[in-house]
C-alpha cells in the first residue's frame, strides 16, 4: 500500500520510452492481460502476481475501468503477490506425519532426497485446505507526463517482482531506477561536467 494511505517510503524510477497511440485502450488491453488471477489449491503455482485497481485490491475477477487507473496525468495501479506460505511449526509437523506413514507403509527407516522432496509437495498442497494464501500489495503512481514511477517498495524482491511484470504490460517503455547519476544526466548540465560523472567514485563518510 501506500498511494492512498500508509507508508511515504517509496522506490523512484525513470519511465523511458514513447507512449503509443491511444495509449489509454492500449494500457487497459495490456493490464487486463497482465491482471491478477487467484492461486488455486490444486493448481501448480506457489505464487502470482499480478496488477490490481488501487480501488478494489481484493477483489478476485479483476477489471480495469478508465477511471480507477487514469486521474489526470497519472495512472495508478496496485500490483498484488498471493502465495502458498506455511507457519514453519505447522509444515513440520504435518511433515513428520506424513514420513511416519509413508516409512511405515514401505517398511523402511529412512526417506531418499527424491522422496523427501516430493513429500514435501505432497503436503504442502495437503496444507493449503487448511490456510489461505499471504497477500502482498504494492501500490505504483506513474505520472505520464514527467515520466516518473513512484513504487512503494524498496526491497530487491519488491524491485524484482516490478520489473518484471512491467516488461510484460509496458515492453515499449523501460523503468530506468532513479539515482545520482540518472537523476545528474536530466539535468541541463555542460558536457563536461557530464562526462566527469563517469569517473566519480563513492566515498564513505563513516569511519571504518
Amino acid at each position: 500500500m501506500g498511494l492512498l494511505k500508509g507508508s511515504i517510503s517509496y522506490t523512484k524510477y525513470y519511465a523511458e520510452g514513447e507512449l503509443p497511440k491511444n495509449y489509454q485502450d492500449a494500457f487497459l488491453e495490456s493490464l487486463h492481460l497482465r491482471r491478477f488471477q487467484p492461486l488455486t489449491i490444486d493448481g501448480e503455482d506457489e505464487q502470482r502476481v499480478g496488477w490490481v485497481p488501487v480501488s478494489r485490491p481484493l477483489e478476485m475477477d479483476v477489471t480495469f475501468e478508465y477511471n480507477e487507473v487514469f486521474y489526470n496525468n497519472y495512472l495508478n495501479l496496485t500490483l498484488r503477490v498471493d502465495a502458498w506460505k506455511f507457519p514453519g511449526s505447522l509444515f513440520k509437523a504435518a511433515f513428520a506425519e506424513a514420513e511416519k506413514k509413508f516409512l511405515a507403509k514401505k517398511g523402511r527407516e529412512k526417506l531418499s532426497k527424491r522422496e523427501k522432496e516430493d513429500l514435501k509437495v505432497l503436503v504442502g498442497r495437503k496444507l493449503r485446505h487448511q490456510v489461505i494464501p499471504t497477500i502482498r500489495l504494492i501500490d505504483l503512481c506513474w505520472n505520464l507526463q514527467e515520466g516518473i514511477v513512484r513504487y512503494w517498495n524498496q526491497s530487491p524482491k519488491g524491485q524484482d517482482l516490478l520489473l518484471e511484470l512491467w516488461e510484460k504490460t509496458f515492453p515499449y517503455i523501460e523503468l530506468i531506477p532513479a539515482n545520482a547519476h540518472t537523476t545528474a544526466t536530466r539535468l541541463d548540465l555542460p558536457e563536461a561536467r557530464l562526462r566527469a560523472l563517469t569517473d566519480l567514485k563513492p566515498t564513505s563518510f563513516h569511519a571504518v
